[in-house]
């Protein structure tokens, strides 16, 4: 099993934007459509969702705030069989704390994970999904977990600062599979560096790098795999009112895995992950901004005759979003999206490429409280 690094993003987006957190207290709520399907494939690889997130933020004053997200989900699921998901996903319940050290303005986010979803479902939708390198399982179902982040700010001149920050996740076992011995995915360490520049008109760019340390994932208390540690980098322009773009890499390192039955683990011989690469321009026009994405993702090391060769592959997408405003306190959010993806090669004699359409439509009602 593919270790799934959502977590990563939490902290990311927990390190970036704690300060938009504290200018308001504000309430979400939405439903997204998602809808994909194996253009190529011999089996019928498709799916549908109707996911509902409900996210809110209280601003208790200047310096402390709490958050909550979750979503109720409906899904089809088909790989040969249909199977149907009525559910809500994990919740995630947290604040951030800012405040002065060393002289200099920091802030202390913790969140918990309450595991309020279906923790079979990742595994049981896992063959009629696409391939989560490139896009992200919608639906979260795991074990209790936690997460720490903390980080500071410097200012560099007048028009510049640099920011760090460390965190920790951590995650409890739980069993995604009736019968399955309990499997716990490892805890996490984040390093995050930034800079940033501010420019006239509101513009500003970003150059950001992180990197992930991971333990060992066990599977009923015998170590099975390690992720290697993984290093993200990227540069971004950012015009709220023109274009914008940001262009980043995401580096994988081989990981560890038991190389005979019931060993301990060991460095493997390739790298399971190819690395991936990514363009993500936009254009605002107004209340409408329009996103593109371009993935390339490299095979990994593995010869073709593996079942651990992946052979990489391309994601193309164009996600448009417009913004309604309704009144001083609230708005209206809508979005759409179509994405393209070639799935390369799978490995162990298997060489036909497949392509999946993904797609998606939603809207969010935003209100300031």
């Amino acid at each position: 099993m593919k270790i799934n690094i959502i977590f990563r993003i939490f902290l990311v987006i927990s390190f970036l934007s704690v300060g938009s957190l504290a200018r308001a207290g504000q309430l979400t709520i939405g439903a997204q459509y998602d809808g994909w399907n194996a253009i190529n494939s011999t089996t019928v690889d498709s799916g549908t969702e109707l996911l509902i997130p409900l996210s809110t933020y209280f601003k208790v004053n200047n310096d402390l705030g709490f958050y909550g997200q979750t979503e109720f989900a409906n899904g089809n699921y088909t790989y040969g069989s249909t199977q149907t998901l009525t559910a809500f996903s994990d919740s995630v319940a947290g604040s951030d704390l800012h405040f002065l050290s060393f002289g200099l303005p920091s802030v202390a986010s913790l969140a918990v994970n309450i595991p309020t979803g279906d923790q079979s479902w990742e595994t049981k939708e896992a063959f009629s999904n696409i391939p989560e390198e490139f896009i992200d399982t919608r639906y979260r179902g795991r074990a209790w977990g936690a997460s720490a982040i903390y980080a500071l700010s410097f200012q560099d001149g007048k028009t510049s600062q640099f920011g760090a920050a460390l965190g920790y996740f951590y995650t409890s076992a739980f069993i995604p599979t009736p019968g399955f011995a309990n499997l716990n995915l490892g805890d996490s360490v984040y390093l995050g560096l930034n800079r940033i520049e501010t420019f006239d008109g509101n513009k500003f760019s970003a150059i950001r790098l992180s990197v992930l340390r991971f333990f060992p994932t066990y599977q009923g208390g015998v170590a099975t795999f390690q992720m290697g540690p993984n290093i993200d980098a990227s540069y971004g322009f950012t015009d709220p009112k023109g274009f914008s773009y940001e262009i980043g890499a995401e580096f994988f390192t081989p990981a560890g895995r038991p190389l005979t039955s019931g060993g301990t683990l060991q460095t493997e011989p390739h790298d399971s992950f190819g690395q991936r690469f990514y363009l993500a321009p936009s254009l605002a026009l107004g209340n409408l901004v329009l996103a593109g994405l371009v993935k390339y993702i490299t095979p990994n090391d593995y010869p073709t005759v593996s079942t651990t060769y992946d052979g990489g592959g391309v994601l193309l997408g164009l996600n448009p979003t417009y913004v309604a405003p309704l009144d001083a306190a609230s708005d209206l959010k809508f979005n759409a999206g179509y994405n393209y993806i070639i799935y390369h090669n799978m490995g162990d004699n298997y060489t036909a490429d497949l392509d999946y359409s993904f797609w998606s439509v939603g809207t969010n009602y935003e209100l300031k409280i």
